[in-house]
Order: C-alpha cells, then structure tokens, then sequence
C-alpha cells in the first residue's frame, strides 16, 4: 500500500519506527508506563495523564506514540510524548504514577531504565509499533 501511495504522492510516506527517547527531539519528552494487563492502552493514558486535578500543566499536550516496548521479562511499556510545559506534565505523571501504583520508565541512550530499579539494553526489548 505504501509503494502506492508513494508513487501517487511521488514522495517516501515510510513511518518513523525510531523507539521514542533514543533520539532527542526538540521541546519533547518521552516516558514510559508498565502496561497492566487489563485495560487498554488508551484508558491507562488517560488515567495516568488525568489523575491530578487540578492538573499542573498549564499548556501543550501528551499522547500516545504508537509503540511499545516488551522487555526481556515480558513487561509491556507504552511510550508517553509530552511537550509544551514539560515540569507540569511529568509532576502530573509522576503524581498518575504514584497514586495508581503505575511503575515507569525512560530510554537513555541504549537502554531503557525501570523506576523500581531494573535496567534493559534496547536492543534486547522488542518494539511494536502501532498505526
């Protein structure tokens, strides 16, 4: 389907399937929170970005970026891009994660740090991207 598109458009339409926070971007951070095996995706996002009210960031966004990450363990991690006040929105997820027992976790170079202390090579997770 991509060629297609490709060919009509006359321009690469190929997805970025870079694991959010191996590289920088500009303005934006990148979490990650441990999947719980109940609901979905979605509904722990929301949870999570929802759970301070009122909430301390005062503008920008969060979302979703469409991969995950399971780790050696099987853990399954979401990955969380924020932007615009970044100190509101990861005091707004730090506090989701606190008061919903959610364990998270951030990509540092190669390797992806777990906040209850376990430390994994990327290239020994496996990523699955989303859209």
């Amino acid at each position: 389907m991509s060629c297609e598109m490709e060919k009509i458009l006359g321009v690469s339409v190929a997805l970025d399937e870079t694991i959010p926070g191996a590289v920088p971007v500009d303005g934006v951070e990148f979490v990650y929170f441990c999947d719980d095996g109940h609901s979905s995706a979605s509904e722990q996002f929301y949870a999570l970005t929802n759970y301070t009210n009122p909430p301390h960031a005062q503008c920008g966004g969060a979302s979703l970026n469409g991969c995950r990450l399971t780790l050696p363990d099987r853990s399954i991690f979401h990955s969380i891009g924020y932007h615009g006040d970044i100190a509101g929105w990861q005091q707004d997820i730090k506090e989701g994660a606190v008061g919903l027992n959610v364990v998270l976790a951030r990509v540092d170079a190669d390797t992806i740090i777990i906040s209850d202390g376990r430390i994994f090579e990327l290239s020994s997770c496996i990523p699955k991207y989303d859209w």
